[in-house]
């Protein structure tokens, strides 16, 4: 079965040529799904990726924090992003996921309804997102993603904890 290799190999070499080995820079997304909508964060964001467990209410908290969670001994706080990237309330009665994300300054659970996949892209598919989005998600877009027939919505973890944080009386981030 090598032989057939070894002499296009030996063919190359044969001709003097160099076989080119092209790597081209790749990045880790976790690609989700929010009311229908599709977003992906960056996988080094991403730290832990948890099957739907139930999260605890937190009286008095504002709309986006979903409540916490028991996560290895830790409570862990769990926001849901739905209005932060303008979706609908999700009623969404299947199995969510939660991701588990590290920023910069912050560390909380993402409440998603599917996690579809998490996969490595050419970094050259990312592509700028452009003027037709609101003012509200230009701010948390950092670029689109095609996988597939389908395009995501490239979330900046970052951007997503901050506008939390603003919406919810919080503060920015400092």
């Amino acid at each position: 079965m090598s032989e057939p290799l070894e002499q296009i190999l030996s063919h190359y070499q044969d001709e003097n040529r160099e076989i080119a080995n092209v790597d081209e820079p790749q990045c880790s997304l976790v690609l989700f799904k929010v009311a229908d909508k599709n977003f992906a964060f960056y996988g080094a964001q991403i730290k832990e990726i948890l099957a739907d467990r139930p999260v605890s209410w937190v009286p008095g908290c504002p709309p986006t924090l979903e409540g916490v969670i028991n996560h290895r001994g830790r409570v862990e706080s769990v926001i849901n992003i739905n209005q932060l990237v303008e979706a609908p309330a999700s009623d969404s009665v299947g199995k969510r996921s939660i991701l588990m994300g590290r920023g910069q300054k912050m560390q909380s659970g993402i409440l998603v309804d599917k996690l579809v996949d998490v996969l490595d892209v050419a970094e050259s598919l990312i592509h700028p997102a452009g003027d037709p989005l609101s003012a509200a998600m230009q701010e948390v877009v950092v670029g689109i993603v095609p996988i597939g027939s389908e395009y995501y919505a490239l979330l900046d973890l970052n951007l997503i904890f901050e506008r939390y944080l603003e919406t919810s009386g919080y503060g920015p981030l400092s």
